[in-house]
């Protein structure tokens, strides 16, 4: 058997999707059918190091036993036992359309297919990824891809752009809340890939086209531009879904300035992002200059910093498993690119902008957000319409005037000790139990503003109170305490009368 040789699967008939699909699904092939097979808490979390374990759960011969580890463990599986199991087809057509390789009496998968979320997923084999031809590698489920899927905006598209699409799974998850998505990568491979998914999930909706970044959409308009791009910041051109092979932090400037022209008026666009991080220059003034003129609002989030070193210590270790000499030797060659290029950290984080017509746009840049995998698309549209509001209020005066409310998701929590017989309060800290990791430490004063927030008082009432209770004139304390409720506000803590939470 030759395991060199990579083919893009596809069917010349419809109907051959239609009979995978069938043969998958009866036989339980399914999210949960495979979680309940293998005894795992998701599909995704399948690592090659449990090999033995899961060998042990699928040694019954089910259907679904010889599914997981034709396509999730990639060992080989017994020809016959494989052509029962997918009757009525014919091996021979899983073979034609470049899904499995024989080898005499054993079958292996020639790509992986995994259920996710409802959908069958397929994407390239790891081993792949390390071969001489592995520079057109397709990525499957990653942390990026989940963590842009649960950032998205789910609300109504006319038309969605998965720029980058790889294998497709972010057009795949478009498809529900759009009429029409098209799916764009420069490497031909995942083009094809991303084609046979949509075919094989009955989304005639999806659109798969070849070309680098806008070109092959260049006559279009999208409600919402979603793209998790070869962000990677590295000296080489390896692999077409790590290495833009532009300088620096290029390719991620280069969308956030075309994209505003393929946007709708109100229209998003939503990147994962690496960018540089330079000596004596602060990371958010240096993001802001992207979206100069750009006629967009922006909210960039920032989850991580690393400094150079182990930065590339992590990408050469995840997509090249070097070691001793040949790791140290490409260690040092993404070390001298740092040094040419003057960057001493890289930032991970996330972009979410908007096309606006208004003559002044707003930039928002935040720390220790933007990698939360579970839904938090209604939240970042939600912060859009926060920010919006308070940009409508600037004057003190009248937001003084104004009757909030608390958010139903915000919770506070009490710490208490031990003293003296008794228990004496200590650490309280507030949190939003939905959307956004927003929590911290909070001052008594200011967890009992938050509650006194039911509608029936003005801001300026409140403050006369909090003043009150402090034992100072209310002007003393008035710029923190528009401050606190300002930040309160835009974080969804606290909400004018007309948004419904």
């Amino acid at each position: 058997m030759n395991r060199s040789i990579k083919t893009t699967p596809s069917f010349s008939s419809v109907d051959d999707y239609e009979r995978l699909r069938k043969v998958l699904d009866t036989a339980g092939y399914t999210d949960k059918g495979v979680i309940e097979a293998l005894g795992v808490k998701d599909s995704p979390s399948l690592s090659g190091h449990d090999l033995p374990v899961l060998l042990r759960r699928t040694g019954q011969g089910t259907p679904v036993d010889l599914f997981v580890r034709l396509f999730l463990m990639e060992v080989p599986v017994d020809r016959s036992a494989l052509q029962h199991a997918i009757q009525p087809i014919k091996l021979e057509a899983w073979s034609e359309g470049g899904l499995v390789e024989t080898d005499g009496e054993s079958v292996i998968a020639t790509v992986r297919l995994l259920p996710f979320e409802g959908f069958l997923l397929a994407f390239d084999l790891e081993r792949h990824l390390f071969s001489q031809s592995g520079s057109d590698y397709v990525m499957g489920i990653a942390a990026s891809s989940l963590t842009l899927a649960s950032h998205t905006v789910r609300r109504h598209a006319r038309t969605t752009l998965d720029l980058g699409a790889g294998c497709g799974i972010q057009a795949l998850l478009a498809a529900s809340h759009s009429d029409r998505v098209l799916a764009v990568d420069r490497n031909p491979r995942a083009v094809g890939i991303a084609a046979f998914n949509a075919k094989l999930n009955r989304l005639p909706s999806i659109d798969c086209r070849e070309g680098d970044l806008f070109e092959p959409v260049k006559d279009e308009k999208f409600d919402l531009i979603i793209s998790n791009p070869p962000f990677v910041i590295s000296p080489d051109i390896r692999y077409i879904y790590r290495d833009s092979g532009m300088e620096g932090d290029q390719i991620c400037q280069k969308i956030v300035r075309q994209a505003p022209q393929f946007l709708n008026e109100g229209g998003f666009c939503q990147i994962l992002c690496n960018w540089a991080e330079y000596s004596g220059q602060d990371w958010r003034e240096r993001l802001a200059g992207w979206f100069a003129g750009t006629g967009c609002d922006a909210w960039v989030m920032r989850s991580e910093t690393q400094d150079t070193a182990r930065y590339a210590s992590m990408w050469i270790r995840h997509t090249e498993r070097l070691q001793g000499d040949d790791y140290a030797r490409r260690f040092d060659e993404w070390m001298a690119y740092y040094d040419r290029q003057d960057i001493e950290a890289v930032s991970a984080g996330f972009i979410s902008f908007r096309r606006s017509p208004k003559q002044s746009n707003w930039f928002r840049a935040e720390d220790g957000l933007g990698k939360k995998t579970e839904a938090c698309g209604d939240a970042i549209l939600r912060g859009f319409e926060l920010r919006d509001f308070l940009e409508t209020v600037r004057d003190d005066e009248t937001l003084l005037n104004m009757r909030l409310h608390v958010s139903p998701d915000v919770r506070l929590e009490q710490q208490y000790a031990p003293s003296d017989g008794t228990w004496v309060g200590t650490v309280a800290k507030l949190s939003l139990v939905k959307g956004l990791d927003y929590s911290g430490e909070a001052d008594p004063h200011v967890a009992k503003l938050i509650g006194a927030c039911d509608g029936s008082r003005t801001l300026g009432e409140l403050l006369v109170e909090m003043a009150t209770s402090l034992g100072v004139e209310p002007a003393k304390i008035r710029p923190a305490f528009l401050q606190f409720a300002r930040r309160f506000i835009e974080r969804g803590f606290i909400l004018p009368s007309d948004f419904q939470s």
